[in-house]
């Protein structure tokens, strides 16, 4: 109970040249992993890791959206793929979560995203809070009175152009 920190999961982040994060990826994560099996108090059931190139990313945040893309097609790499998943500003934090037990739940007055800019992120601990616990979590008052919910993936809510649409689509419950 006292929370130490050893105890905690553990994120190892290796940096990696661009060679190696475009072409090598595979040998980079294999030679991560051995060197992941010397470290002592590693605990493989709750601890994750990734490759990162600190310095692939730097080059690409110098650039516009087209030259990225560009420059990443010339390292080989799959450009949309590597753009919307595979950097580190995308990935650490989802790896994060995911390590510590959290999910994100978004809330918001359901109205399209140009017409509102009262859409906020929450981090929860995962399976603690059901949607009207997360009422009573975010506005007290709500939860004597919480009489539904109504509930859509972010994913499928970005894939209409407002919540009644999707609504209308059948993808709420």
């Amino acid at each position: 109970s006292m929370g130490l920190l050893t105890l905690k999961p553990v994120l190892y982040a290796f940096n990696v040249d661009e060679a190696d994060f475009s072409l090598g990826r595979g040998a980079a994560r294999a030679a991560a992993e051995a060197a992941l099996r010397s470290v002592r108090h590693r605990d493989p059931r709750t601890d994750a890791s990734t490759i990162v190139s600190a310095q692939l990313e730097a080059d690409l945040a110098e650039l516009g959206s087209e030259e990225q893309a560009a420059y990443l097609e010339a390292l080989g790499m799959d450009a949309k793929e590597c753009l919307e998943l595979g950097l580190s500003h995308r990935v650490l934090p989802t790896m994060v979560r995911q390590l510590l037990g959290l999910d994100l739940v978004y809330t918001g007055p359901g109205v399209p995203r140009e017409n509102t800019e009262t859409v906020k992120a929450h981090l929860v601990r995962r399976g603690s809070l059901t949607a009207e616990g997360l009422a009573g979590r975010l506005h007290g008052d709500i939860l004597r009175g919480f009489v539904c919910a109504e509930v859509a993936p972010a994913a499928t809510l970005l894939q209409h152009a407002s919540y009644s649409r999707a609504k209308d689509a059948g993808c709420v419950r």
